[in-house]
């Protein structure tokens, strides 16, 4: 069986690396974008099994890429994870509104993500097995 492929979006290079490191030692293969236009065209090009998206980016922000992504053929069915730094509801309700699958508030714990990302992975695998 593949590796899944993650799509990690944050415009922190700092971030993007740690995390990187984390799924790939995971066993992920994972692709790096640091704003909404990349994300969205490596999205696309790519087709990852998962994203996880910041919200607050130059580019396009996280809720402009989420809502891209759901609403494209192509990408509509991938599960997409928000870390970010934002916690107030409107931002919450916006992840909602773009079937965001999960919501992850900075600061955080690499292991949660890792978490996140393995059991929806999982899901979807299960899910796409169903059709």
């Amino acid at each position: 069986m593949s590796r899944a492929r993650i799509l990690l979006v944050d415009d922190d290079a700092d971030l993007l690396e740690a995390v990187r490191i984390r799924l790939r030692s995971a066993g992920y293969e994972v692709h790096t974008a640091g704003d909404g236009v990349q994300a969205t065209r490596l999205a696309r090009l790519e087709q990852p099994d998962l994203v996880v998206l910041d919200i607050g980016m130059p580019g396009g922000d996280g809720h402009t890429v989420a809502n891209r992504l759901k609403n494209d053929p192509v990408t509509m069915f991938t599960p997409i994870v928000f870390l970010t730094a934002r916690t107030n509801e409107s931002d919450f309700e916006r992840a909602r509104q773009n079937h965001v699958d999960k919501y992850l508030v900075k600061p955080f714990q690499v292991d949660e993500l890792v978490l996140a990302v393995d059991e929806l992975v999982e899901r979807a695998a299960r899910a796409s097995l169903a059709v």
